[in-house]
Formats: structure tokens, C-alpha cells, sequence
């Protein structure tokens, strides 16, 4: 039977072992929380570069429509009179 010294030793040793792996996990999951802290900041890059891609999009189909593409003809009329609804009110509005 282990003498209580021993007992004690081994329960030091123990001890100091699972604070030493405390601090390496501790330290780990440092590492982590800077590496989500990282994508999470190249994810909202992206999206916003993706957004504005998409207004970039936009803009470049409208502005081939007005070139006179057959493919956006329709949708050209439609906002120009949009845009002319649009200016009417506000002429019945200053009236």
C-alpha cells in the first residue's frame, strides 16, 4: 500500500499536469477564437466586394440596354417609364 507521502506526490503530479494541459487548451482556443475573429472578417469582405459586384452587374446590364440591346429592351422601357411616372408626380406635386 502506497504510503500517504507517495499518495500525495502522485496527486501533485497529477495536478500539475492537468494545469499544464489547461493552458494548453487555453492557449489552443486563443489561437481559434483569432483564426474565426480572422475568417469572419474575409467573410465580410467578400460579401461586400460581392455586393458590390452585383451593383456593378446591375449598372453594366443597364447600360447595355440603353445601348440598344435587344435583350434588355424590355426591361429598359419599363424603367423608363418608370422614371417618367416618377417625374410626373413630382410635377403634380410642385403644382
Amino acid at each position: 500500500m502506497p504510503t500517504l507521502s507517495s499518495q500525495i506526490s502522485e496527486i501533485e503530479l497529477k495536478i500539475k499536469s492537468l494545469i499544464s494541459e489547461n493552458t494548453r487548451l487555453k492557449a489552443q482556443m486563443g489561437d481559434k477564437d483569432q483564426r474565426i475573429f480572422e475568417l469572419e472578417k474575409e467573410n465580410n469582405a467578400l460579401i461586400t466586394a460581392f455586393k458590390e459586384s452585383e451593383d456593378r452587374n446591375v449598372a453594366l446590364k443597364t447600360a447595355n440596354a440603353m445601348l440598344g440591346s435587344d435583350d434588355y429592351k424590355t426591361k429598359t422601357k419599363l424603367k423608363i417609364n418608370a422614371l417618367i411616372r416618377e417625374i410626373d408626380q413630382c410635377i403634380t406635386q410642385l403644382t
